[in-house]
C-alpha cells in the first residue's frame, strides 16, 4: 500500500513541484514582509518555517483521500482484503514522505539561505522538532483529510477543520521551539515541547488506527 501511494504521489511531477514553488513562495514573502520592520532573525525564522511547512503540506493532504472518491476506487478499498488500518498507514507513511521531501528544500532554504547563511543550529534539536512536529501535523492532517473527503468542497474543508485544531497545539510549539533552537537551544532545553510533539503524534495516530474503518463508511 506504501509503495503504491508513493508512486501515486510522485508521478505528477507537476503536482510535487507546486508544493516546493509555494513553500518558497510562503518564505519569500514573510521574508521581505518582515525586512521592513527588521525583527531579530531567530524570532521570525521559525513561524515562516512551519507556516511555509503546514500551509504546503495541507495542499498534499488535501488530494490523499479525495483522490479515491473522485476515481471510485474507495468502494475496492472496503472490499478489497486489506485491513481499513493498513490503508491508513499506507496513507500516513506516504504523506510523511512527501511532507518530508518538501521539508528538506524547505529547510535548506531557511538555514543555509535566506536566514542563516554561514552559520548552522544545534541540528539534533532542529531535526527532533522536524521530525516530531511533521508526524502530529501529518497524523492529524491525515485523518482530517480522510473525514473531509465524504464532504462537498472537500478542498476548502480541510482547512477549515485542521487549522484550528493545528494552531494551539503543534503550531505554537513548533514554532516557539524552532524559535529557541535558532537562538541556540539544545535538545534538552526544548525537551518539553519535544514530549508534548511526541504525545501528540501517538494520539492522533493512535485515533486514526482506531476509527479509520468508520470513517471510511462514511
Amino acid at each position: 500500500m506504501l509503495l503504491k501511494e508513493l508512486r501515486v504521489e510522485f508521478r505528477n511531477k507537476q503536482t510535487v513541484n507546486s508544493f516546493i514553488i509555494l513553500s518558497v513562495l510562503i518564505l519569500a514573502a514573510f521574508r521581505f514582509a518582515f525586512s521592513v520592520v527588521e525583527p531579530p532573525v531567530e524570532d521570525i525564522a521559525g513561524p515562516n518555517l512551519w507556516m511555509s511547512i503546514f500551509f504546503a503540506g495541507m495542499l498534499a493532504l488535501s488530494p490523499s483521500w479525495k483522490r479515491e472518491v473522485e476515481q471510485g476506487t474507495r468502494d475496492g478499498l472496503r472490499v478489497a482484503p486489506i485491513a481499513p488500518s493498513d490503508v491508513y498507514l499506507g496513507k500516513l507513511l506516504a504523506n510523511l514522505v512527501v511532507v518530508f521531501a518538501l521539508e528538506a528544500v524547505v529547510v535548506v532554504v531557511v538555514v543555509f539561505l535566506a536566514f542563516f547563511p554561514g552559520t548552522s543550529p544545534d541540528w539534533p534539536a532542529l531535526l527532533a522538532v522536524l521530525v516530531l512536529g511533521t508526524v502530529g501535523f501529518v497524523a492529524l492532517g491525515n485523518l482530517i483529510s480522510a473525514i473531509s473527503s465524504n464532504l462537498a468542497q472537500s478542498e476548502v474543508m480541510l482547512p477549515v477543520l485542521l487549522v484550528p485544531l493545528l494552531l494551539f497545539t503543534v503550531v505554537i510549539s513548533c514554532v516557539g521551539a524552532t524559535a529557541r533552537v535558532f537562538s541556540g537551544a539544545t535538545v534538552l532545553e526544548v525537551g518539553d515541547e519535544l514530549r508534548f510533539l511526541a504525545a501528540f503524534a501517538l494520539v492522533y495516530i493512535a485515533t486514526g488506527y482506531l476509527s479509520i474503518e468508520y470513517v471510511l463508511e462514511g
